[in-house]
């Protein structure tokens, strides 16, 4: 046998921090704890978040008590003719 096949050395580093992937950058950083601080919202910015969520929640529930959907039976007659 060879000396050049005495054993096997092997090493793998993994460095999320440095990715350029801001998916993956994330991931890495809410399971180290380390998320970014982010700068606090004004006034303006909260109301309008809320509006847009409560907005949100009005056409979720909307949507989930329709019992019938139109335009895709509109759209399925269409496609069946």
């Amino acid at each position: 046998m060879s000396d050049k096949f005495k054993g096997i050395n092997y090493q793998f580093t993994q460095d999320y921090p440095g990715w350029e992937n801001n998916f993956i950058n994330a991931l890495y950083n809410s399971v180290a704890n380390n998320q970014p601080n982010h700068p606090p919202l004004s006034e303006a910015q909260r109301i309008e978040t809320q509006n847009e969520l409560a907005c949100l929640d009005f056409l979720e529930d909307e949507i989930q008590a329709m019992t019938s959907y139109p335009d895709v039976e509109r759209l399925l007659a269409k496609i069946f003719k």
